[in-house]
């Protein structure tokens, strides 16, 4: 019985099938000799590729961030402010500025430090190599899957 709510989703009953024709038991086969061990195949090339240091973005990115935030703390602790407004209003949205341009000048950074980057890189000879595993012989017999 199961906790079907509906009878159209009750799973069919099983019935048991009787083989019309009598099964012939497996016949045995004799064991196979192992095949002789086949050596890996190793193929090796050789390339010319170019190796350089990449600046990582986002870490640009999120350290102008931070420093333009740090830049609009000292700028605002700096100057004075009005007292109809806080210093923690005052500073919150000068630092929104300084999260902004920081950020951008942290990117351009990053694309400045890439370009110097690509004018330092330098062609070495790479060697490539590939072991290609031989095909195993088929197995005699059944396999379950």
């Amino acid at each position: 019985m199961t906790n079907a709510p509906d009878p159209s989703q009750q799973p069919d009953p099983v019935q048991p099938v009787e083989p019309s024709e009598p099964v012939a038991p497996a016949e045995t086969a004799a064991p196979a000799e192992p095949a002789a061990p086949v050596e890996p195949v190793e193929t090796a090339s050789h390339d010319e590729v170019t190796v350089r240091r990449a600046p990582k973005y986002p870490v640009f990115l999120i350290m102008g961030a931070l420093a333009g935030v740090i830049v609009s703390l000292i700028v605002t602790s700096l100057f004075p402010f009005d007292q109809g407004q806080g210093v923690a209003s005052t500073y919150g949205y000068f630092s929104l500025w300084g999260l902004t341009f920081g950020g951008a000048i942290g990117s351009l950074v990053a694309i400045i430090v890439d370009r110097v980057s690509v004018k330092r890189a330098k062609s070495v000879t790479a060697e490539r190599s590939r072991v290609d595993a031989p095909d195993e012989p088929p197995l005699e017999g059944d396999v379950e899957a």
